[in-house]
């Protein structure tokens, strides 16, 4: 401990403050109560089902004792089996083994990390909760509680375990550390997570019954093989167990509705805790860093796994991580404080023009505004020890090392891999990014977006350079458009779901409460002020366009821009006509995916791919020879390419799918995207660069 500052604990706190609220001691009581209830239907489901049995088996037998012929004894059998089948669904889940996956934790010790242990050692007396039974590592940006949950579980005192994400250590300084691990125990100190053992065995019972029925489906078609008398108990075996289902699905969303409420406030309760050891300043500014960490680590392998094929693994993830989490804070204008980017509520506010709020009630957690301004109002704050909170991990690189090589220890690559140090990711993940952004004289305007093909009617008339310069035009409310255009045909799509589906009363729409009877008009709103948005989106870019002409017609270029637009706008529409083909594929492979099916759904899949691939052939084939397009792919993307477009596949045979055929399709389609992606992106590109040139 004597190797850093163990951050400052607030002083003179109300112990009341950190009791559970009224609020949550209400969705105790709920959860309670659902959970009696499941009980309750389930007794009452196995009281029908056994005296369903009885009657059933009391019946054959007499029909086969008053009648003792072949017909009668195939249908009194049937019978017998009939109670037998229901009362088995219902009791099926007791022979069902849940096994929990650890493969990507690593287990540490107090003799490998003895400052980690002291440090939760303290943290754990300042909360009044346990020390965890074992500590994990994962390699992610995450922290959480986990225990091994079993039907004993919900009658014995079970030890907690703690998982620590390295992504979320690498993203946090000491006090943020602190804060999140006091959050963690904050559950670890919650009687209520009991109930989270009790939902977790009900769900699983639920689902078992709902979901898990291949073997007990097989069991029902043996039987009905066996005779066509059978056959027809069987068929009524499936329609009661349908009504089982029904009635359990309902049950299913009484206990979940209720256990995701009370989620919600022990959420708030282990953030209060969090306040009461640490400061409440400390969780907000983690919360918000760690949603930047998420997305920039997902970035990372996103890389790695497109580099894959190029047979390249990095030497110590958490380095490159931070270089990407550096690369995205200068992207979006964020400051580097003590070496990690500096996020807040308002950061994204510009991507974010929805007005609609929809308290999910299926949500785990709270949203991150409410828990801020939970933890806001509060008022508990404390002095920022910025060190990082690698210091409380001995060998902190060797660590690094050594979870990167366990993240890729099912990863296997064809020759040995080229490891990738952190100058030579610099340097590649660099020129991804060039590859990938517009000049920066465009202010983000045209990113993610196609430039409209109606303003090519500004080539048909007589121009003047009516604009001083580029900024000029680029204006904050122009540079605004694009994502008010997207907030408005977001909240038009949730409105009409709100419409369709019965789920959603009430909701926020510009801070007012409101109803379903609101929606049709707000739906009318919003679409005339999409319109209007849409309008000025089009008129700016035509004033971009008029600008760059009159600079073109200054350097006797206009007729090449003209031709230049001419060119985006006929790529464009072919790669949009590409990506709805994407997508037609993408929604005809799928259920591959989604379980087993009847062997004549499965050639009907089949022969719908095959439909497909003379077009995708004929399309890849010419990315290929495209000089430009080729150029985007690499030796071994190429190399799929041919034996893709030279194979003859049959996907399916013998009731069962050919994965290495299935995989290679899909490789297929991916490059064929990307290759539609990329040729349009590069064509915007390269006109929005050369214009520029013109005004230089």
């Amino acid at each position: 401990m004597s190797q850093f500052v163990y951050p400052p604990t607030p002083q003179h706190i109300d112990e009341k403050l950190s009791q559970p609220s009224s609020a949550f001691k209400k969705e105790v009581t709920k959860v309670l109560a659902a959970i009696i209830f499941f009980i309750a239907v389930y007794i009452v489901l196995m009281a029908a089902a056994i005296l369903l049995a009885l009657l059933c088996g009391y019946g054959g037998i007499m029909l086969i004792a008053a009648l003792p012929r072949f017909f009668t004894l195939m249908i009194g059998l049937g019978l017998i089996g009939l109670g037998g089948m229901v009362i088995f669904f219902l009791l099926k889940f007791l022979f069902k083994q849940n096994k929990s996956d650890r493969s990507h934790l690593v287990e540490i010790t107090q003799d490998e990390q003895p400052e980690l242990f002291a440090f939760i050692r303290k943290l754990t007396k300042e909360t009044g909760s346990p020390f965890p039974k074992k500590i994990y590592l994962s390699p992610d940006v995450n922290a959480c509680v986990f225990y091994n949950s079993s039907f004993w579980s919900m009658f014995f005192p079970i030890r907690k375990n703690l998982q620590i994400g390295l992504g979320l250590v690498n993203a946090v300084n000491l006090s943020e550390f602190k804060a999140i691990m006091a959050h963690e125990f904050g559950h670890f100190s919650q009687r209520s997570m009991k109930l989270g053992s009790y939902v977790y065995n009900v769900n699983q019972v639920i689902y078992n019954m709902l979901y898990d029925n291949e073997g007990y489906g097989q069991t029902l078609v043996g039987w009905a093989n066996i005779s066509g008398y059978f056959a027809f108990f069987a068929n009524i075996t499936v329609k009661i167990v349908e009504g089982i289902q029904y009635i359990l699905q309902q049950v299913y969303k009484v206990v979940n509705k209720n256990y995701m409420s009370l989620s919600r406030q022990m959420e708030f309760h282990a953030d209060t805790v969090s306040a009461v050891v640490s400061g409440s300043n400390h969780l907000v500014t983690s919360l918000r860093r760690l949603e930047v960490a998420d997305l920039c680590y997902n970035t990372l392998f996103n890389n790695y796994n497109t580099w894959y094929s190029q047979n390249l693994k990095p030497d110590n993830l958490y380095v490159q991580h931070t270089e990407v989490m550096k690369y995205f804070a200068k992207d979006h204008q964020l400051p580097i404080v003590h070496d990690l980017p500096e996020v807040s509520r308002k950061s994204f506010t510009k991507f974010n023009k929805s007005r609609i709020v929809v308290k999910d009630q299926w949500a785990s957690h709270p949203s991150n505004d409410d828990r801020e301004d939970h933890l806001n109002s509060l008022g508990i704050n404390t002095e920022t020890v910025h060190t990082s909170a690698w210091a409380i991990f001995r060998d902190a690189e060797a660590l690094q090392k050594k979870i990167t090589d366990h993240v890729y220890r099912v990863v296997t690559f064809h020759t040995p891999p080229v490891i990738m140090d952190i100058a030579a990711f610099r340097e590649k993940f660099t020129v991804q990014l060039e590859k990938y952004k517009l000049n920066e004289a465009y202010k983000s305007f045209f990113d993610n977006r196609n430039i409209s093909p109606v303003i090519f009617n500004v080539f048909k008339t007589s121009t003047t350079d009516n604009e001083a310069n580029l900024d000029s035009v680029l204006t904050e409310d122009n540079l605004s458009l694009p994502y008010i255009v997207n907030g408005l045909k977001s909240d038009i799509e949730l409105l009409e779901n709100i419409l369709k589906h019965d789920e959603i009363k009430t909701f926020e729409f510009d801070g007012e409460k409101k109803t379903t009877d609101d929606v049709p008009a707000l739906i009318g709103l919003l679409k005339e002020e999409l319109r209007q948005k849409e309008s000025n989106l089009v008129n700016t870019d035509h004033n971009i366009i008029r600008y760059f002409l009159a600079q073109a017609e200054k350097h006797g270029q206009r007729q090449k821009l003209q031709e230049d637009y001419e060119k985006l706008f006929s790529i464009d529409k072919e790669s949009s006509a590409d990506q709805e083909e994407v997508i037609r594929i993408q929604n005809i492979v799928s259920p591959i995916y989604h379980g087993s099916m009847p062997v004549e759904e499965a050639y009907a899949i089949t022969n719908q791919i095959k439909l497909k691939e003379p077009f995708l052939k004929e399309r890849l084939t010419h990315f290929k020879n495209d000089e430009v397009t080729a150029a985007t792919f690499t030796d071994e993307e190429k190399k799929k390419i041919d034996d893709y477009i030279n194979a003859s596949f049959s996907y399916f045979s013998q009731s069962t799918f050919h994965d290495k055929e299935l995989t290679l399709f899909n490789e297929a389609v991916f490059l064929f995207q990307s290759a539609a992606t990329d040729r349009s992106f590069n064509c915007k590109k390269e006109l929005l660069d050369w214009q520029l040139s013109l005004a230089s």
